[in-house]
Order: C-alpha cells, then structure tokens, then sequence
C-alpha cells in the first residue's frame, strides 16, 4: 500500500511540473489612466507618460499577461513583482541613477485553464504616489519607472520566468 502512494505521489508531482513549466509571462505594459471624477475614464498604453513627477493626473498600473501552453490547467500561481524609478535631482540634465526597488509586491492568481490567457492587472498607484511625494521632499524625481515581473517557480520548473518594462516621463 505505501509503495502505491509513493507511485501515485510521484506521478502527480510529475505531471504538476509538467503543467507550471507550460505557464508563460505572454506580455507585460505598462497603461495610464486618466482620472475623472474620481474614476478612470480608460487605459491606454503608454511607453512615455506626458506629464512630470511630482504630482501625477494619471494613473498608472502595469498589465501583464499569463498564458498556459499546457494541457493541464494550473492553480495558485504566484507572481511576485518590483517597482524601481530611475532618479534625478530636480533640475538636473544628466541622466538619472536607478534606485533599489521602493515596492516589492506579490499577486496571486488562484487559476489559469488550459490553452487560455490570463490578464493580470498590477496596480501601482498607492506605493508610486508615496515615493514620488517622498523624493519631491527631497528635491528628486524620478524619469523612468521599471516594473520587474517573476513566476514564482515550482516543482519542476527547468528555468525562471521573469519580465519587465520601462515607463518615461517627459520633461
């Protein structure tokens, strides 16, 4: 009877590496929205955001896609992430120096089904409006933002999945 459940329990852990080594990071962008009584009116894409710290009209949030390329659907997926700002003194024309991460986070996606996309929407309002209002004090600003993106790795998996991407902000 043991030497079943070691059998069974092997297989499972098999077919379940199988299965998390099919999920993929498919994209990641970041998207700004614009606020109107109190409310996003819509997302865009956005490569370059039109207005400069330290106070921001627009929200912004990154979009990330997750697609399994496997036959097995695939359950509490855990995508851990980092937010990370380029800096510059205030007036400053040289290029800016990328700070530590000031937002470490983590996201949980409790399912993805087989052969589907899964958009995931990582917000970084309430941790971006914080640091830009701290480096404001300071006399700093920030002219590109980077998100950092990882699966959080599982029995099986042969590599890392990680992704990432870069927002401007125009002077």
């Amino acid at each position: 009877m043991r030497v079943r459940v070691v059998v069974l329990s092997a297989a499972l852990a098999a077919a379940a590496g199988r299965a998390s080594a099919q999920l993929a990071l498919d994209g990641i962008r970041w998207q700004a929205g614009r606020v109107e009584h109190g409310r996003v009116a819509a997302w865009q894409d956005v490569k370059v955001v039109a207005e400069a710290p330290p106070k921001l009209n627009d929200r912004l949030r990154v979009h990330l896609f997750l697609k399994n390329r496997g036959a097995h659907a695939v359950e509490g997926v855990l995508i851990r992430f980092s937010m990370t700002a380029r800096v510059l003194p205030g007036g400053a024309a040289a290029a800016g120096t990328w700070a530590i991460p000031f937002a470490v986070d983590e996201k949980r996606v409790p399912f993805v089904a087989p052969g589907k996309t899964v958009e995931v929407v990582l917000d970084s309002s309430p941790a971006l409006d914080l640091y830009l209002r701290r480096l404001a004090r300071a006399g700093w600003w920030p002219d590109r933002l980077k998100m950092q993106v990882m699966l959080e790795p599982h029995a099986g998996s042969a590599s890392l999945q990680t992704a990432e991407d870069v927002v401007e902000f125009s002077r």
